[in-house]
C-alpha cells in the first residue's frame, strides 16, 4: 500500500486539494437547504481528507 501511495502521491494530493476548496461550497449549499444528511455526509467528507492531508501530506 505505501508504494501505492509513493507512486501517485502528486495526484492524491492534488485531488485532496481540490477537495477541500470544492467541499465548503457543497457544505454551505447544503446548509442553506437544511439537508442533515447532507451535510454530515460532507463533513465527515472534508475530515477525511483533512486526515488524509495531516497523515499522508
Amino acid at each position: 500500500m505505501d508504494n501505492f501511495f509513493k507512486k501517485h502521491a502528486l495526484k492524491l494530493k492534488a485531488i485532496a486539494l481540490i477537495l477541500m476548496l470544492v467541499i465548503p461550497f457543497f457544505l454551505y449549499t447544503a446548509a442553506m437547504q437544511g439537508s442533515i444528511v447532507q451535510i454530515k455526509l460532507l463533513l465527515a467528507l472534508m475530515i477525511g481528507t483533512m486526515l488524509f492531508v495531516l497523515k499522508k501530506g
